[in-house]
């Protein structure tokens, strides 16, 4: 594997966290990284080591304090790397994290934007998974990539990728809707970044870091901004979406791949065309290769009735009652009337009575 250089941009305020947070950079397996440590509190910041275990650290030091989104943006100006990823002061990597990512991309196709897993740490030691697959009519809803989980070739930043200045928070978000207006991104599922939550003053999560009406006021922002983007996107896939739904009504099935495929090619990952071709897949009795597409459209939307129902039903052809029966559940708590699904939890619970009189 190829070794190309990794541009790692800490945004710190010298906070107490700093020092765990570079320990984690010393310690990545991965050999070819460059460490940019922005004091995006200014002079103020403590000077930093030249180098942090084996790996060049440049500390680069404004003449005023910096906002999130300045701060980031004056990191991937001086990165000097291929690839580009950030960690905050409070925050770290697992030994492993970078390497990871790197390898991820040799299976990226062309993806420019190779993206995993959070694990949300907690103070009071409360630990969840935080992140999913990326689509682009997702992204436009809400983010669901943190910063620090993923890595962004600099070719972004060459196509004009940069932080929005007036963005206060969510300038990550509306990064990467940049970014997905000139690439698809590539979903690898590692789980080595901790992500300490209530250390954060974003505001923009849960736990004590969490304020609501700034999120609210800031993601206004980021709606309005792309508004006509996703509506635009919007009117180029519906129509299709709909020749396909036509087409698979009347089993033209070939007809309807391909109306799937044009939706695919300008909205990566759309979940209602993944929807659509397990549909197919399982029609045509491809039964494992349903089950892998539906179950990529319902980690794209995991609370959505129906997602989770057809998946349940692949997952039942295939005799998993348990997984089948967790999904029904997750379809009813989001909407306890769904018919699909209590006509599903029946069918599970009559094939339980089934097994337990036999």
């Amino acid at each position: 594997m190829s070794t190309p250089c990794v541009s790692v941009i800490v945004r710190s305020m010298a906070r107490p966290g700093l020092s765990t947070a570079l320990a984690s950079l010393a310690a990545q397996t991965y050999p070819n990284i460059e460490v940019l440590l922005v004091a995006a509190n200014g002079k103020a910041h403590p000077p930093q080591p030249e180098t942090i275990g084996v790996f060049p650290l440049r500390f680069i030091v404004p003449d005023t304090p910096l906002s999130r989104p300045l701060a980031a943006n004056l990191g991937v100006q001086e990165a000097s790397g291929a690839w580009l990823t950030f960690l905050d002061d409070d925050d770290e990597f697992l030994p492993e994290h970078i390497a990871g990512l790197i390898d991820a991309t040799t299976r990226a196709n062309d993806a420019k934007v190779v993206h995993s897993l959070a694990q949300a740490v907690f103070t009071d030691g409360q630990r969840e998974i935080y992140g999913q697959p990326a689509a682009l009519a997702e992204l436009y809803s809400r983010n669901f990539i943190h910063l620090s989980s993923a890595l962004i070739s600099k070719q972004m930043i060459a196509s004009g990728c940069l932080f929005d200045a007036a963005l206060d928070i969510h300038e990550d978000w509306d990064f990467f809707l940049q970014c997905a207006q000139y690439t698809p991104f590539y979903f690898e599922p590692l789980q080595t970044f901790l992500w300490y939550v209530d250390n954060g003053s974003s505001g923009t999560v849960g736990g004590r870091n969490h304020d609501p009406d700034r999120f609210v006021r800031f993601r206004d922002i980021v709606y309005d901004k792309w508004r006509a983007a996703s509506e635009a996107l919007t009117a180029r896939a519906e129509p299709l979406l709909q020749e396909a739904a036509a087409a698979i009504q009347q089993q033209r099935f070939s007809q309807a791949l391909e109306k799937i495929d044009e939706t695919l090619a300008i909205s990566f990952n759309d979940p209602w065309a993944l929807n659509m071709r397990a549909m197919i897949e399982r029609m045509r009795g491809d039964h494992d290769t349903a089950l892998a597409t539906q179950t990529l459209a319902t980690q794209i939307r995991p609370y959505d009735p129906a997602f989770c129902c057809n998946l349940a039903q692949l997952l039942l052809d295939q005799g998993a009652r348990t997984e089948a029966r967790s999904l029904v559940e997750r379809a009813l708590a989001a909407q306890p009337d769904y018919a699909p699904a209590l006509r599903l939890l029946g069918q599970i619970n009559r094939a339980s009575l089934h097994d337990t009189a036999v």
